[in-house]
């Protein structure tokens, strides 16, 4: 089995990549009690993260996603000093992806952005966007609060423009539609293209810390729902 790990529901958006490339059974954790962790501390985000990770480990994965980008660029190394299995994070796409020529945004929460990691690694100019993983997570995918929120945020002009939360990729057809001359770029579909494991059929099981009706609802909108095993909320 596989563990995958996020806030929320950007994990749910990245594993739709990983199950377009590869096959395995899939443990989900949403911690959805502690989001945002955009506006955490690195010391919180970890002492978080190794939470999470303690629980894939009880249900018996054998290796990690960390498909959220604020742990991955905060607390990557230090998750992977502390447990003895692989540990993959969203920000492993790097080593797949030739920076291009053409100037390079990135919009991410505080605590991705603050990091520093894609302004180094890209030439990356970084945008915070506190908000905008809270409005997904609330079913803000296309309508007009979240199409006057990138109108705002977002330059404009041509550019190349990183996704730097695995939330966001359910709005590139908003975000095609009103900056048509920006390149999107998904990490994880980069990432997945080029990670892949076939192990077994395709299954989630989905554990989430707090309760979000919506979320059999997000499940069947990504394409997911028949390989939903089962969704617990922890108590």
């Amino acid at each position: 089995m596989v563990g995958f790990f996020d806030s929320g529901l950007g994990g749910l958006v990245a594993l739709k990549e990983f199950f377009s490339n590869s096959c395995a059974h899939v443990v989900y954790f949403g911690d959805l009690k502690n989001q945002p962790y955009g506006e955490k501390t690195p010391q919180e985000i970890f002492n978080l993260s190794r939470k999470a990770v303690d629980f894939l480990l009880e249900k018996g994965v054998r290796e990690v996603f960390i498909v959220c980008n604020t742990v991955s660029a905060n607390a990557l190394d230090d998750l992977r000093a502390t447990f003895g299995i692989p540990i993959h994070g969203i920000t492993d796409w790097l080593r797949y992806y030739t920076p291009p020529s053409k100037r390079v945004y990135v919009i991410g929460t505080p605590a991705t952005i603050r990091s520093g990691l894609y302004q180094k690694a890209l030439g990356a100019e970084g945008i915070e966007t506190p908000e905008l993983a809270l409005l997904i997570e609330e079913g803000h995918w296309e309508d007009e609060t979240v199409r006057e929120y990138l109108q705002r945020v977002l330059p404009r002009g041509e550019y190349v423009l990183v996704l730097g939360c695995t939330h966001y990729p359910v709005l590139e057809p908003l975000i095609r539609e009103i900056r048509p001359e920006v390149e999107t770029v998904d990490p994880a579909r980069i990432l997945f293209e080029n990670v892949r494991i076939n192990d077994g059929r395709r299954k989630v099981d989905v554990f989430l810390t707090a309760e979000n009706p919506l979320y059999p609802d997000f499940l069947k909108r990504l394409g997911l729902w028949d390989y939903v095993g089962g969704i617990d909320v922890l108590r």
